[in-house]
């Protein structure tokens, strides 16, 4: 028989105890949150009300800040982590080791299976990414969590909307504590958690097919007592729990090696555990393009559709509403005065096109937009496009590296856990035993930032030749294996592509063995060409 579901439950009670702490900690940012919600990201709103679904649902009039928004997103994805790239890679922090050809093509191998774990067959990386850059854009913050299904043998990364989630990090910036509210329904409950573990009401109304949602926390917190081997939620690093709020009952307790959520930020300040992003730049903007547009839209449809005069109602027929072409009796009296007239107040706003195109001007400046969009533009070059892209990067590199730090690499680690843990990574070369890895980026942006030596390397190349018609020695100076490598690292090559220094030297030993062969034969056959001269011509001289 079932145990009976403990109610008022006192790790529920804790959890809607963090819940309205954390929130009520970030109350100022929630207020510009809201504001950069209406304006530039309409689908993340609710921040200043009980429910992220209880919002008003009032549309911002322009869209360009909601436009420049989703293409600095986008410019985004395709710099850090588009999917057909080779956007990262692994190595170890010891020189020789990564160097040594086992190890490397070990290392290639598990790059591999750590992108192909983010393939749309196994996760929704890449499209829920999608949408923590457009968070992380506009609000400048996002957060994301992972969960390996092994019963469904997927990955489930979702992007949570940050109306329902709020946590709080430590010294480092490392995310320490996490409580989400949602809702569901007590049949999605009965089919997320069991019918069984749901409480008394909840229960009966899943069998009654209830749709009406209820609220759920998830709260994830460091186990102190933690046990490393134990079984069970003692054995886990993190604390998960599922509670309601209605009964306040423990729906599930569970646990997590890892933190499962990353929480990057785009700009942050010293003591804050909440970050700016570029629409907090153009939210002031934002504000006044939009109620310029509301000022310009009122006064054109005053002048368009302007107040009517009138003596009494018998003048207008339609409760006061008159068509094109309607015929208006009793609009003229017999000696030929109008009995109608406008409310003539509209003198204009003195709002001009300019000063609307100015403020979406500096919406797209804080979007980086004329360095993100290239599309449309014709007649640029190939350095003309390079320059570019290192003026971008070069602007946005603070912001990429705290996004890298924060997000690809937890991610990444994270995800190399999951698989290690499941079998999923064959073992390393015995030489590797207890080395450390790196996470190496090799995306748009990392090689954008790589190609500065590889170019300069060709440069020197280039600048060495016609010196070296002259002085030979000069290339004697460069070291033809470190070019080879610098070139193949700032192009993202494959590391099995390349053969070790050591295979390289037997390669060329055999080539030389071989052509002094060569010699040798062609110096015998030469040598005995001779003979035979010489013979040809002592015997004719003997006759």
């Amino acid at each position: 028989m079932m145990a009976m579901v403990m109610e008022k439950d006192p790790r529920a009670i804790t959890a809607e105890r963090a819940w309205s702490d954390l929130k009520a900690a970030r109350s100022d940012h929630e207020r510009d949150w809201e504001e950069i919600g209406r304006l530039i990201r309409p689908q993340r709103r609710g921040f200043m009300t009980a429910d992220a679904s209880d919002y008003r649902a009032e549309k911002p009039l322009n869209s360009g800040a909601v436009i420049a928004n989703q293409h600095f997103s986008s410019g985004l994805y395709g710099t850090l982590n588009n999917p057909a790239n080779r956007w990262f890679g692994v190595s170890s922090s010891d020189p020789a080791l990564s160097a040594f050809q086992p190890m490397k093509e070990w290392l290639d191998l598990v790059a591999s299976i750590i992108r192909a774990s983010f393939s749309p067959s196994v996760s929704p990386f890449y499209s829920a990414t999608t949408q923590l850059y457009g968070d992380l854009s506009a609000l400048g913050n996002g957060a994301q969590i992972a969960e390996m299904r092994v019963a469904d043998r997927r990955i489930v990364d979702q992007t949570i909307s940050m109306a329902e989630v709020c946590y709080d990090i430590d010294a480092d910036g490392q995310v320490i504590e996490v409580i989400r509210r949602f809702k569901l329904s007590p049949v999605q409950a009965a089919h997320s958690f069991g019918i069984d573990v749901l409480p008394e009401k909840m229960k009966m109304r899943a069998l009654d097919g209830s749709r009406d949602k209820q609220v759920i926390f998830h709260h994830i917190y460091r186990n102190r007592d933690w046990v490393k081997g134990q079984l069970g939620p003692k054995g886990k690093r993190w604390h998960s729990i599922h509670t309601s709020q209605d009964e306040s009952a423990v729906l599930r307790h569970g646990g997590y090696d890892d933190m499962p959520m990353t929480a990057p930020r785009w700009e942050v300040e010293t003591g804050e555990s909440y970050g700016v992003g570029p629409g907090w730049i153009a939210l002031a903007s934002a504000r006044k393009m939009d109620l310029m547009e509301r000022a310009n839209l009122r006064a054109g449809q005053r002048a368009a559709d302007p107040t009517l005069l009138a003596p009494d109602r018998d003048v207008m027929p339609l409760k006061g509403r008159i068509r094109p072409g309607d015929v208006v009796y009793g609009g003229m009296d017999i000696s030929g005065r109008k009995m109608l007239g406008t409310l003539d107040t509209f003198t204009g706003t003195g709002l001009t096109l300019e000063m609307q195109a100015q403020a979406l001007d500096q919406i797209r400046d804080a979007f980086h937009w004329s360095l993100m969009n290239l599309a449309g533009r014709t007649g640029m070059t190939a350095t003309e496009v390079v320059e570019r892209q290192e003026e971008k990067l070069r602007l946005m590199a603070p912001h990429l590296g705290r996004v890298q730090e924060e997000f690809l690499g937890p991610k990444i680690a994270q995800r190399f856990a999951m698989l290690w843990k499941a079998g999923q990574i064959p073992p390393p070369p015995p030489e590797a035993a207890g080395a450390d890895l790196v996470i190496e980026y090799t995306s748009a942006a990392a090689m954008a930032a790589k190609s500065a030596e590889g170019a300069a390397t060709m440069r020197l190349i280039a600048d060495l030749a016609p010196m070296a018609a002259i002085k030979p020695r000069v290339m004697d100076r460069i070291s033809a294996d470190d070019m080879v490598e610098v070139l193949a690292e700032a192009r993202g090559v494959p590391a099995r592509l390349l053969a070790s220094r050591e295979e390289a030297d037997q390669i060329a030993k055999a080539r030389a063995e071989q052509a002094q062969q060569a010699q040798m034969m062609e110096a015998a056959k030469a040598g005995g060409g001779i003979a035979r001269d010489l013979s040809a011509a002592g015997m004719g001289g003997g006759q």
